[in-house]
């Protein structure tokens, strides 16, 4: 369990859906991105990003202060569950705790390996590389990928591309 300065308590966890509640009717992620994460839930069964939710007046319910996008991916991939970040204060206290979590979410970047690297640009500069072979990377933007070869860096790929 986590203590904000605030003497607000809150900590993960696993919640049944039916038990939150929702005020607004969609999130304005796109139908594409919805069904991605969507298939990724029914895959692992369980979900990464944590909605932070906070309890209400009544007994095992919970209101939906972040996440909407996760939580409509959980409804369609048809979960019981999901993860959240649950904090035992009234909606207006919990969102004094959202804008540390909101700015604190964005220090959470995936740590890559310079090894890992290493061996992407190789595989880019591969002229015998299958560039389709990366998720999302069709013939058209794979020949783009090709006529700007070759790539020093990362960054050198980002101002080519």
């Amino acid at each position: 369990m986590v203590k904000f300065y605030t003497g607000i308590e809150s900590q993960p966890s696993l919640v049944v859906l039916n038990q939150i509640e929702v005020s607004r009717e969609k999130s304005g992620i796109s139908k594409s991105d919805l069904k991605k994460v969507s298939e990724s839930l029914k895959v692992w069964e369980f979900n990464l990003a944590l909605p932070i939710v906070c309890i209400t007046d009544e007994e095992d319910k919970y209101h939906l202060l972040t996440g909407l996008p996760i939580y409509e991916a959980a409804v369609e991939a048809e979960l019981e569950r999901i993860w959240v970040f649950l904090i035992a204060a009234k909606q207006s206290e919990a969102e004094k705790a959202i804008e540390q979590a909101v700015l604190q979410s964005k220090l959470n970047e995936r740590v890559v390996e310079p090894q890992d690297i290493t061996d992407f640009l190789d595989f880019i500069n591969n002229p015998q590389s299958d560039l389709t072979s990366i998720p999302g990377v069709k013939d058209g933007y794979a020949k783009l990928i090709r006529d700007k070869r070759v790539y020093s860096s990362l960054e050198d790929m980002q101002k080519k591309l």
